[in-house]
């Protein structure tokens, strides 16, 4: 019993920490996407894996304006958006 409500307490207690850093994770990834030209990506559909993702291949010099980073940046990102069956929607 005691077990029981020791679970039931850590759940309730993690659970909502987990959905706050989800919610700033994909804010992250939102602003970085919009200024690669990805304004269309709704961000609140995609997986964890994706958005980990994202997030690591949109730091340092992947959103510098212009040259190779900036074009294999979104090259990388359009293939980790087909991932777990994404699509882009008009």
């Amino acid at each position: 019993m005691i077990r029981v409500l020791l679970l039931g307490t850590m759940l309730a207690i993690t659970l909502p920490a987990a959905a706050e850093q989800r919610s700033q994770l994909e804010a992250l990834v939102e602003r970085r996407l919009d200024l690669l030209g990805f304004e269309r990506v709704d961000v609140t559909s995609l997986t964890n894996r994706q958005l980990s993702a994202l997030h690591l291949q949109l730091q340092g010099r992947a959103l510098n304006i212009g040259g190779f980073n900036r074009m294999n940046a979104r090259s990388r990102v359009e293939i980790i958006l087909g991932w777990d069956g994404y699509e882009l929607h008009d």
